[in-house]
């Protein structure tokens, strides 16, 4: 109970949150009875998990697309092969964005990054506002659910 108020009391006077969730993990296991060497074993063994690699790896990919402008050049490639088709443009958007998506893992960076060169090329091709911002943030997400995508390797 004592070391509880003196978590609290440490909170109030400003130690960081991640000092005080640390010291209230270690309360707990100590509490239980668990021996608290076994702590630094399993910390290792959580960072030591091949899947926690793929967060970095996919952050440099996002970061090499976007400086390549792979976006610009992805849209040319689509509208050349599928532009001709009714509602074509709309089709390239879903496509690119879909794909930029499973590269980079985050659709919040697609929806930026895409959608700042789909957005006036849809408007001018004729969409309405609503619906190119519906489906830019739309296919944005759409890409969560392909292969390369960080979500779904967790």
């Amino acid at each position: 109970m004592a070391a509880s108020l003196l978590l609290l009391l440490l909170a109030a006077l400003g130690t960081p949150l991640f000092a005080i969730i640390g010291a209230g993990a270690l309360l707990g296991f100590q509490r239980t009875g668990i021996d608290l060497t076994a702590v630094p074993i399993e910390v290792f063994g959580i960072a030591e998990t091949p899947v926690l690699l793929a967060i970095p790896l996919f952050t440099f990919a996002g970061y090499v697309l976007s400086e390549s402008r792979a976006a610009e050049r992805l849209v040319r490639l689509s509208a050349a092969l599928l532009g001709w088709l009714p509602g074509g443009l709309a089709i390239v958007a879903v496509a690119t964005c879909s794909v930029f998506t499973a590269f980079t893992g985050g659709s919040g960076v697609t929806i930026i990054a895409i959608g700042a060169l789909l957005f006036p090329a849809l408007i001018q091709a004729g969409y309405g506002e609503r619906f190119t911002l519906g489906l830019v943030t739309s296919s944005g997400s759409l890409g969560l659910l392909f292969a390369p995508s960080l979500p779904l390797i967790l």
